[in-house]
């Protein structure tokens, strides 16, 4: 059954059950692209993004229980169709090299949306006078924007060695 949604603080929980779904597929998702991998940086990348999820969904859940809500609700249908996009690629016929430059690029689009997600849930934060909550989200929006810098870095090598596959 829907929540009603009668305020910025409704949106606010809304927002963070999103998140909390994203963050939960990304998990599953990063797992699977950390066993495709055959580049080592690339393989220490998403391993090291995997433990920082884990710890990203243990401060949303944090959040969740000073709000005094539930962290489950719907499916984070964006996440759900990026995570898709990944799968589809993994069953394609590609050389390794092109396999990861294609499982970054995926990776990417996931931090992209989850950067989206924790700048407006940040917002809302401040906009409550959540001040605490806000540093949590803005904490974790600075480790999303790092994995995107770390997986740019990465691409850099494999995208080139893609191209001469």
């Amino acid at each position: 059954m829907p929540m009603q949604m009668q305020d910025l603080k409704d949106l606010y929980v809304l927002k963070l059950q999103e998140i909390y779904s994203a963050e939960q597929q990304g998990l599953e998702a990063m797992r699977l692209a950390a066993q495709t991998a055959a580049t080592p940086e690339l393989q220490q990348g998403l391993t090291m993004h995997i433990d920082q999820t884990q710890q990203q969904i243990q401060r949303l859940e944090q959040l969740f229980q000073k709000l005094g809500a539930q962290p489950s609700g719907q499916t984070n249908l964006a996440m759900q169709g990026l995570i898709q996009e990944a799968q589809r690629l993994m069953r394609q016929d590609a050389s390794p090299e092109v396999l990861e430059a294609g499982l970054i690029a995926c990776q990417q689009a996931m931090e992209h949306h989850e950067i989206a997600c924790y700048g407006t849930a940040r917002t809302y934060a401040q906009l409550l006078g959540e001040d605490e909550a806000a540093q949590v989200l803005e904490q974790t929006l600075g480790e999303e924007k790092r994995t995107d810098d770390l997986l740019t870095q990465i691409a850099g090598q494999i995208n080139v060695a893609a191209m001469n596959a």
